[in-house]
C-alpha cells in the first residue's frame, strides 16, 4: 500500500514501517530544527542524531495514543521532539564538565575517572591483574593509551557494545576489589 498524506496516520497507528518511513521523510526537517535549537550549545551532531532517532521511535511506539488530523500530528511529533531534546539536555548536564587544573591542562571529573585518579598506578595495576586478559587490554588501551571505545573494539576484534560492557563490568569489579582490599 502506498503511503500518502491522507492515509499515513492510519497506517502509522497500525504500526506499519512504511508509514514510519513516510513520517521520517516528511518531518525530519522540522524535528531536527527543534532538537538542534535546544542542543546547539553542546555542539555534538551525534546527540542531535540520537535525539532524532529517539523522537521517531517514541512516536512510532506511542502512535496508538495519537488522535487527530495531519496538522495535529505535526504538533504532536514536534512536542515529542521538544521533550526528547529536554531529556537529552538533562542527561548532558549530568555529564562531567572539564575543569582547569593548571594553565593548559584539563581533566574530566566523573565517577569512573575519579576512581582511577584516587587509585595509585601500582594499586590500579594490581587490581587490573585480577581481571581477564581481554579486560586488562581494554583498560590499558582506554585509560593509559586514551583510545576511544570504537578504536579499541577494532583493535581487539570486538563490537563497540562489547567494549562498553566490558569497561562497565570491569569498573564494577575493580571497585569491588578495592572495597574488599584485594590489592593488599
Amino acid at each position: 500500500m502506498k503511503i500518502t498524506s491522507d492515509n499515513f496516520i492510519k497506517q502509522f497507528k497500525k504500526g506499519k514501517e512504511c508509514a514510519l518511513e513516510y513520517v521520517i521523510d516528511e518531518y525530519a526537517g522540522i524535528v531536527k530544527a527543534i532538537i538542534y535549537n535546544s542542543l546547539q550549545s553542546y555542539n555534538d551532531a551525534h546527540v542531535v542524531d540520537e535525539c532524532m532517532s529517539d523522537t521517531f521511535l517514541g512516536a512510532y511506539e506511542n502512535a496508538k495514543y495519537f488522535s487527530g488530523e495531519q496538522e495535529d500530528f505535526r504538533k504532536w511529533i514536534c512536542t515529542i521532539a521538544k521533550f526528547k531534546a529536554i531529556d537529552a539536555q538533562r542527561k548532558l548536564m549530568k555529564q562531567p564538565i572539564a575543569t582547569e587544573i593548571e594553565a593548559d591542562i584539563l581533566t574530566v571529573q566523573s565517577a569512573e575517572e575519579e576512581f582511577m585518579i584516587q587509585s595509585t598506578t601500582n594499586e590500579l595495576l594490581v587490581l587490573m591483574a585480577k581481571l581477564d586478559e581481554v579486560d586488562r587490554d581494554i583498560f590499558t588501551m582506554k585509560y593509559f593509551l586514551n583510545m576511544q571505545n570504537q578504536e579499541i573494539a577494532s583493535k581487539l576484534g570486538l563490537t563497540k557494545a562489547a567494549v562498553d560492557n566490558r569497561l562497565y563490568r570491569g569498573k564494577k569489579r575493580l571497585q569491588k576489589f578495592r572495597v574488599e582490599g584485594a590489592y593488599t
